[in-house]
């Protein structure tokens, strides 16, 4: 037994010293992501590939970024594998980790085996479809229609946890049924299933103002003019969705849910269904989450002129920020109620440590909101993401004689002027064909995947 206060009270802050952990950086990501943005793909794939190859937390979140690098860079064929290859893992992971759902409890959500927010499952399909169209478009339907299937499938899933307004935040995203109706009405005999396709559309995005041409070029059957061909501009533009840690009130929901989930913990801890002895929640005004933010930028579209003629500039189909920002905010009830419970978790634990080194009285309840205060306050939200992923995804139709063109592109800003160098691509249209330029334009440096 422990003879003295003293001797008990040095135990304790050796204790409240442990709690601190080590620290932990993605500062190699971040910095990945500022090469990507301002052009230079060397660094940031140099920077990724080891991360991407250690099992490390850190790990999937950079091979979703590496993804995209080597999109950029035109290695399409292993963009589209190492996104395969993350699908098929994160599809085939249980949605319950035992051992590290459980460790997350005495630490964070950090802890936890990296799991792709609802969005980012999303567009691991979506941006599958476009590697397919930047390779030779065989699957680029197939991918698309799996991105239609899994945010019905998340739909349902909300719907079943009671979110409120389910059906608003897992909307279908227009790229998938745009896609399919591009593909449909290149066969040139598929019309009818390219004008569904395109007024699935114009109800998901009403202010894709080109959908209306779209269906009445379809309805008419006619993919282009005698001895043309078309080229589509699918741009990916702005820097998207990424996380940041702030701090966020606890809700009546989110403390209704923690509440069900510790009286589950209690109850099957203890054997029997009495709800009455559950844990108390401690009083928490606040807890530490991810927030998504798109981080601000002046690039709106991608002007596109083709033989010295101006056809506009691209207009958005998916906006993937607002996407991520909707989905995050459904999702929140019960991102706070894990810290709620982590909390409850802690205080029981630093009551028994209090309990078993003999603390009472003052000394003890010093030490108990000490060690408390001190373990809670080491917690991180968990803000791992697919941080290269676009703010909007963008496309511009445009109907050429056959032959060769020089297709200029160029940076547009919100009032609508052209800024930065044109990148020029020459393209050779065929009668009667798509042709497909991949764009990817985080800032102003512009990366062109030309279909193969």
């Amino acid at each position: 037994m422990i003879g003295s206060g003293r001797t008990r009270l040095l135990l304790a802050i050796a204790f409240v010293s442990l709690l601190g952990g080590c620290a932990r950086s993605v500062a190699t990501i971040a910095d990945a992501r500022m090469a990507f943005a301002s052009g230079d793909l060397p660094t940031a794939q140099a920077t990724l590939e080891p991360i991407a190859k250690k099992r490390g937390r850190n790990r999937d979140a950079a091979s979703l970024d590496l993804a995209m690098v080597k999109l950029a860079a035109g290695e399409v064929h292993s963009a589209e594998q190492t996104l395969r290859e993350l699908r098929d893992r994160f599809d085939q992971a249980p949605k319950l980790s035992l051992a590290h759902d459980a460790a997350s409890t005495m630490t964070d959500d950090n802890t936890r085996v990296f799991r792709p927010a609802s969005h980012e499952e999303v567009m691991i399909r979506a941006m599958l479809s476009i590697c397919s169209l930047a390779r030779d478009g065989t699957d680029a339907e197939a991918y698309a229609l799996q991105a239609t299937t899994k945010q019905d499938q998340l739909r349902v899933e909300a719907e079943a946890r009671g979110i409120p307004l389910a059906a608003n935040h897992f909307q279908p995203i227009a790229l998938a049924p745009y896609l399919r109706g591009v593909l449909r009405e290149a066969t040139h005999h598929d019309y009818d299933d390219a004008a569904k396709a395109y007024q699935l559309v114009s109800a998901v995005q009403p202010q894709f103002a080109p959908a209306g041409e779209d269906i009445e070029r379809a309805t008419t059957g006619a993919h282009s003019a005698p001895g043309h061909g078309v080229l589509y501009v699918i741009a990916c533009v702005g820097e998207g969705p990424r996380l940041e840690e702030t701090t966020a009130p606890t809700t009546s929901a989110a403390l209704s849910i923690a509440s069900v989930v510790l009286n589950a913990q209690t109850n099957q801890g203890s054997g029997n269904g009495d709800q009455e002895n559950g844990p108390v929640l401690p009083n928490i005004a606040q807890v530490k989450v991810p927030r998504v933010v798109v981080p601000p930028s002046n690039l709106a579209a991608i002007n596109v002129k083709a033989s010295g003629a101006e056809f506009g500039v691209t207009q958005t189909l998916t906006d993937v920020g607002q996407l991520a920002i909707s989905q995050n905010e459904a999702e929140m009830p019960w991102t706070i109620a894990r810290a709620v419970t982590r909390r409850v978790v802690k205080e029981t634990t630093v009551a028994k440590v209090t309990d078993s080194i003999g603390l009472d009285g003052s000394l003890g309840s010093l030490f108990h909101f000490a060690a408390a205060s001190a373990w809670s306050g080491v917690e991180k939200a968990d803000t791992r993401c697919w941080g290269l992923l676009p703010r909007e995804i963008q496309v511009l139709r445009c109907e050429l004689p056959e032959g060769n063109h020089p297709v200029e592109l160029q940076a547009v800003n919100f009032h609508g002027i052209v800024s930065g160098m044109p990148r020029i691509e020459n393209v050779t249209m065929v009668n009667g064909r798509n042709t497909y330029l991949i764009v990817i334009a985080p800032r102003n440096a512009i990366y062109v995947v030309r279909s193969q």
